[in-house]
């Protein structure tokens, strides 16, 4: 029986060691915060607070993608907000809504910050049967 209770007691200081080493997930909110670009480097956004959740407005665009945003909505992509009422939905986690400049509309928007360096923006319309997902880096 003493045997047992050793093997046990060690098994669990082994599992308790193995949680408390394990990595814990970002869950930093303020790490959404600040200027990030998407893959292919034509979009920048800058993510802030804005009032009670965060929002994210275009601060540089390539010419090609300012052409097809205006080209769709009338309106130039910078300065134009992409992501807004984005509010904590678990760990690293926001959701909201994210604006799809070239054909005009809103669509529910997930935003899961990834690593201090890299976000995975997805959105869906149509009762989430056409989705999207892009990565996003952080400049700087």
């Amino acid at each position: 029986m003493e045997v047992i209770l050793i093997r046990l007691f060690s098994l669990l200081a082994a599992a308790t060691f193995l949680v408390a080493a394990a990595p814990a997930p970002m869950s930093d909110p303020n790490g959404l915060e600040g200027d990030w670009r998407n893959t292919k480097d034509t979009v920048h956004l800058r993510v802030s607070r804005c009032g009670p959740s965060y929002c994210g407005k275009v601060t540089w665009a390539g010419e090609q993608q300012r052409a097809d945003a205006r080209k769709g909505s009338g309106k130039d992509l910078v300065g134009s907000t992409l992501l807004r009422d984005l509010r904590p939905s678990g760990s690293a986690t926001w959701r909201g809504k994210i604006y799809v400049p070239d054909i005009n509309i809103n669509v529910t928007a997930t935003v899961v910050q990834l690593s201090p360096i890299k976000l995975r923006v997805s959105g869906c319309s149509w009762l989430n049967v056409v989705c999207r997902t892009q990565h996003w880096h952080r400049i700087a």
